[in-house]
C-alpha cells in the first residue's frame, strides 16, 4: 500500500495563472509575454530547452522573482496582494537547488514546512503539524534518517528530504523544479505517485521536468516553453507531440508507447 501524502490544511484546490507576464534578469528578457494558466486538481509539466524560462517562470509563480510586466493570480486574486505568510500557505515551492547550509537533523527540515501554519508564539508544534510531517517522511521514504543531519545524506536522499518539506507545507497549489533530479527510478516513480495522489485530492500541481517521458506519463497537462514565451500548452497529450518537442528542442523526436507507456525518444542530435 502506498504511503499516505499530507493533504490537509483548511484552503481547498486554487488555480495558479501568469497573464502577459514578462520577467527581465540582469537587463536581458527571459520570459515575454507568458500566459498560462494551471488547474486544480492537475498535475502539469513545464518543459523546454536549457534556458528557455522553466525556472524562471516557476520563480516567478512562486512570487520569487518580479514581473516587469502582466501578473500572477492565485484563487483569482493578484498573488502580489497576499501577506508572506497567506501566500506560503497557499503555495509551496521546491526549488532546483537542493543545498541545505545548516547541519539538521531531517525531522527538523521536513518540518520547516509547517511554519507558515504557526503563529509567533513559542507554543511549539502541534499535533497536526506533527502529523503533517511524519506523513511527508513516510511519503518520500526518509523516516528511516530522521535523526541524521540533512548535510550527511547523498544527493538524492536530500533531494528526498526537501521535498518532504515542501508537503509537509500542505499548500494547495505545488511548485516543483525538476523534482526528480537526482532520484533513483524507484524513488522517482514514488514520487510521481505521490504527485498523482495530490493531484487526486485537489492539488494544483506545476513541475518543471527534463526527462520528456515522465511528463508524458504522468502529466495531464503541459506547456512548452522557446524562448522566454510559450510554445503550446493544453493537454499533455496534444502538447507533447513529436512536432512540437522537434520544433522546441531543435531535435528529431520520436513519441511512442512501450509496454502501453508513453515515451519520448530523441533521434538524432543537432547538426555539426
Amino acid at each position: 500500500m502506498s504511503p499516505a501524502v499530507p493533504t490537509g490544511g483548511t484552503l481547498g484546490g486554487l488555480r495558479l495563472a501568469a497573464d502577459a507576464l514578462t520577467v527581465q534578469l540582469q537587463d536581458r528578457t527571459v520570459l515575454d509575454r507568458v500566459s498560462v494558466g494551471f488547474e486544480p486538481g492537475r498535475i502539469a509539466a513545464v518543459v523546454g530547452p536549457n534556458g528557455a524560462g522553466k525556472s524562471t517562470l516557476l520563480k516567478t509563480l512562486a512570487g520569487l522573482l518580479p514581473a516587469a510586466h502582466g501578473r500572477v493570480t492565485l484563487g483569482g486574486r493578484v498573488l502580489g496582494e497576499l501577506d508572506r505568510r497567506e501566500r506560503a500557505r497557499a503555495l509551496a515551492f521546491l526549488p532546483q537547488e537542493r543545498s541545505v547550509h545548516w547541519p539538521l537533523a531531517v525531522r527538523a527540515v521536513v518540518a520547516l514546512g509547517r511554519l507558515p501554519h504557526q503563529g509567533s508564539t513559542a507554543a511549539g508544534a502541534s499535533a497536526r503539524d506533527t502529523e503533517a510531517v511524519a506523513a511527508a517522511m513516510r511519503a518520500m521514504d526518509v523516516d528511516a534518517f530522521a535523526a541524521r543531519s540533512v548535510r550527511d545524506l547523498s544527493g538524492g536522499e536530500r533531494a528526498r528530504v526537501l521535498f518532504a518539506r515542501a508537503l509537509a507545507q500542505e499548500a494547495p497549489v505545488l511548485l516543483a523544479d525538476e523534482p526528480t533530479a537526482g532520484l533513483d527510478p524507484a524513488h522517482a516513480l514514488e514520487l510521481f505517485a505521490t504527485l498523482q495522489r495530490l493531484a487526486g485530492a485537489g492539488r494544483t500541481v506545476v513541475i518543471a521536468l527534463h526527462d520528456l517521458s515522465l511528463a508524458a506519463r504522468f502529466c495531464h497537462d503541459a506547456v512548452i516553453v522557446k524562448g522566454g514565451r510559450v510554445l503550446a500548452a493544453g493537454g499533455a497529450g496534444q502538447t507533447l507531440t513529436a512536432e512540437l518537442l522537434s520544433e522546441a528542442f531543435g531535435v528529431a523526436m520520436a513519441v511512442g508507447q512501450l509496454e502501453a507507456v508513453p515515451v519520448v525518444v530523441p533521434l538524432a542530435a543537432r547538426p555539426s
